[in-house]
């Protein structure tokens, strides 16, 4: 007798720790597993801000997925889905060389993951720098590197001046990790490399936050959403809330805010415009879209529902709509927050689902709770708020959450090897400037 093919599409945190949980049921002979991904790492996205800084190389944060599943019998391909059959059970997928190629599946596992959201805004896509994948990191860490090469040949004081300014757009966890550690990053620089040739100072370089809310880290609790805005107050970086991004040009961004009006307290809108070469865009996140073939062939799916830029409906065991053999978790499924740690435990779940599912068992649902979260702000500070049982936030800030931010995410590297490595680009980093080596 054949054994149930499972095939999990996407090797992000969703979709590796479900394949991580099934390999021990390939081990014993009971099902095949084929993991499908575009590219051939486990790429761990958390610690991507670093190396647009300079802080971690590339590779740091890759791990390979062969070495992952390594003695496990776990399949591997790498490709490109263009489409899932649901009704054939059948995924249509390309490699990067441009062949198609056919997967069958008795039993699937959706979790590809999310892209950059732009929101619409005129010229975002095109005139902003992304922080989403490996190529993103290394295109940033280049890019600045080349500001500053290009600001000190620069005669014009207006192009230097927008060529030495930085802006990062977005409030959350990302943009705030990313404009600490870019603040950082561009000072070293000037320290080491630049102010004793005279060639760039300090006070040329402007560093921008833009956050369209009122606050920053809206999840964390009021006391530290204050301490990380005086924290990056602090280092020269000016930020600005409740500012929205309404156009994106070659060197500019123009924002839209809004202050208290004179009369009757009425708000009013207010237009400016930054000059500037460099715009990180870290200001939110959608599913990716998928065509989904033969949806409306299954009971209680539809095209409108399943396809397009919403998450994919799925029911109490993550199962899509209708379909007792496709699943989906992740930033792609339901409406529980787009998380790394949510899509860890949901793996879990998902993949006990589909051994239950092969046995005819009963299927066992998810209840997210929050163990809190880390944000790193520069060096040696961080904020976190810890959760216990009872739910109730343990508030922590300095030099110890900086600590625990950085040992938390070490545990969640699969080898030892990546642990070490990483442990060592940290120690390097705190008695030598980081690496400006241009990559591309």
């Amino acid at each position: 007798m054949l054994k149930p093919h499972v095939v999990v599409l996407g090797a992000g945190f969703g979709g590796t720790y479900v394949t991580k949980k099934l390999a021990k049921y390939v081990k014993k002979g009971l099902i095949d597993v084929t993991i499908v991904n575009k590219t051939n790492y486990f790429l761990f996205t958390p610690l991507l801000h670093e190396v647009a800084t300079g802080s971690l190389s590339p590779t740091s944060v890759a791990e390979p997925l062969r070495e992952v599943f390594s003695g496990t019998g776990v399949e591997l391909c790498q490709g490109t889905v263009q489409s899932i059959d649901l009704g054939e059970h059948r995924v249509h997928i390309s490699s990067s060389n441009g062949s198609r190629h056919t997967l069958p599946y008795d039993y699937l596992v959706i979790s590809t993951g999310a892209k950059t959201n732009y929101y619409g805004i005129s010229g975002a896509e095109k005139y902003t720098l992304p922080l989403k994948d490996l190529s993103d990191a290394v295109r940033i860490r280049t890019h600045v590197i080349d500001c500053f090469e290009e600001a000190i040949m620069c005669e014009d004081p207006v192009e230097r001046a927008r060529l030495l300014s930085f802006v990062v757009v977005g409030g959350g966890p990302t943009g705030v990790e990313t404009v600490a550690e870019l603040n950082e990053f561009i000072h070293g620089i000037i320290d080491r490399y630049y102010c004793k040739t005279h060639a760039c100072d300090h006070d040329e370089l402007k560093v921008t936050l833009i956050n369209s809310g009122p606050e920053l880290l809206q999840q964390f609790p009021a006391t530290l959403r204050a301490s990380v805005l005086s924290h990056l107050k602090s280092q020269g970086i000016d930020v600005r809330l409740d500012n929205a991004v309404n156009n994106v040009t070659p060197h500019t961004i123009s924002l839209v805010g809004k202050t208290s009006g004179m009369i009757g307290g009425i708000d009013e809108e207010t237009v400016e415009t930054i000059q500037t070469s460099t715009i990180i865009w870290a200001a939110g996140v959608k599913p990716v879209t998928l065509d989904l073939i033969g949806a409306n062939n299954l009971t209680g799916v539809s095209s409108s529902n399943i396809a397009g830029n919403s998450r994919l409906l799925v029911d109490e065991f993550f199962r899509l709509n209708g379909d007792e053999r496709a699943f989906s978790l992740g930033d792609m499924a339901g409406a529980s927050p787009m998380l790394a740690q949510v899509a860890v435990g949901q793996a879990g779940v998902v993949a006990a689902n589909i051994i239950a599912s092969i046995k005819q068992k009963p299927l066992k649902t998810f209840s997210y709770r929050s163990k809190g979260s880390l944000v790193s702000v520069g060096k040696w500070f961080a904020v976190g708020a810890l959760y216990s049982r009872a739910g109730n936030p343990h508030v922590i800030k300095g030099r110890f959450a900086w600590w625990l931010w950085r040992t938390t995410y070490l545990s969640k590297f699969a080898s030892w090897k990546k642990r070490i490595r990483i442990m060592f680009e940290w120690t390097l980093q705190l008695f030598f400037p980081r690496d400006i080596t241009k990559l591309t």
